[in-house]
C-alpha cells in the first residue's frame, strides 16, 4: 500500500468519507455534471488524496499535508489560479485544525439505553431448507418401469 492510500484512509477515518471542496461548499457554479455512465459517475466521485504543499515542492503524504477531493473536484481544484489554490489549501488546513479541536470520535464498549435488546433464535431444518432437485434420469427410470408393468400385463 503507498503512503498517499495510506495517508486517504487516515483521513477518511478523521474526517469521514467527503470530498472537503463539497463539505466546504467551495466549488461555486451552475454547472451540470453529466456522465456517460454509472462507472464514470463513480469513478468522478472518488475520494482522491490531495497534497496541501506540492510533492514536487517537498511535501509528504501525511495527515497534515493532506485534504480528501473527489477526481472531479481535484481536477477542477487544479484548473484554479495559484492564488485560489493557495487560499482554498488554507480553508482546508483550518477546516482540519478546527475539525481536530471540536470533532473527536470517542468509541465505547458499552451504552446504556433507555430499552432492552434481545435476541431471538430460530433453528431451520436443513432438509426443509433444501430444494428437491430434479432427476430427469430417475423419471425417466420410473416411467420406463410403469410402462413395462403394463406391457407386461
Amino acid at each position: 500500500m503507498n503512503s498517499n492510500k495510506r495517508a486517504k484512509e487516515k483521513l477518511i477515518k478523521l474526517y469521514g468519507a467527503e470530498c472537503f471542496i463539497d463539505k466546504l461548499k467551495l466549488r461555486t457554479g451552475t454547472e451540470l455534471k453529466r456522465y456517460k455512465g454509472k462507472g464514470q459517475m463513480k469513478r468522478m466521485q472518488q475520494l482522491t488524496y490531495h497534497h496541501i504543499r506540492m510533492k514536487k515542492d517537498g511535501g509528504k503524504a501525511t495527515v497534515e499535508n493532506g485534504a480528501l477531493l473527489s477526481a472531479e473536484n481535484h481536477a477542477w481544484f487544479h484548473k484554479q489560479s495559484p492564488q485560489t489554490q493557495d487560499e482554498m489549501n488554507l480553508i482546508f488546513q483550518e477546516y482540519k485544525k478546527q475539525c481536530s479541536q471540536e470533532c473527536q470520535v470517542v468509541f465505547v464498549d458499552e451504552l446504556e439505553l433507555p430499552f432492552e435488546i434481545r435476541t431471538t433464535e430460530f433453528y431451520i431444518d436443513e432438509k426443509e431448507q433444501k430444494k428437491a432437485k430434479y432427476n430427469r434420469a430417475k423419471e425417466k427410470r420410473e416411467f420406463q418401469k410403469r410402462l413395462d408393468e403394463e406391457l407386461d400385463k
